[in-house]
């Protein structure tokens, strides 16, 4: 399926829920078609979305905090598995075996699947994407979200 229907899907399934979507076209598309102020985009942020994901689980356990995350950022950030599973989070990777984002260099796999991870195979979309919000406006308006929905 088209990366931008998995992030859809994934938004559809989690109503109320705080989005990260790692960089790349993961927060590209996600910016595009299915942008929010319960969204916020890791620019520049390259294997650290599940990283801060679980940062903000563990501080605002009320909240049900969702990571979409590309394959290739995914393998850049398996340091983080290792303090997986936290009970509010969920973990989508969006996989496509390739870095889209740099050229399409292929990837390895995904080294194990445990079970709190949802792997979704994602076709590449050759539609051009802008970038998201700047990272001080996508700060600001997920903050005020987060004040909305609690301490911020």
């Amino acid at each position: 399926m088209p990366r931008i229907e998995a992030i859809r899907r994934i938004k559809a399934a989690h109503p109320g829920a705080f989005f990260l979507f790692s960089n790349g076209l993961t927060a590209r598309e996600a910016a595009h078609f299915a942008d929010g102020p319960e969204n916020f985009y890791l620019l520049h942020a390259m294997g650290e979305a599940l990283s801060v994901g679980i940062g903000l689980a563990l501080a605002r356990p009320e909240l049900t905090v969702v990571v979409a995350d590309g394959d290739g950022n995914a393998l850049m950030g398996l340091a983080a598995w290792s303090m997986m599973p936290v009970a509010n989070l969920r973990y989508y990777v969006l996989a496509n075996g390739v870095y889209e984002t740099t050229g399409g260099q292929p990837l390895p796999k995904l080294p194990w699947r445990p079970p709190w991870c949802t792997v979704v195979p994602v076709a590449p979309d050759p539609r051009p994407t802008p970038n998201p919000p700047a990272p001080r406006a996508t700060w600001a308006r997920a903050k005020a979200w987060l004040g909305e929905h609690g301490n911020p």
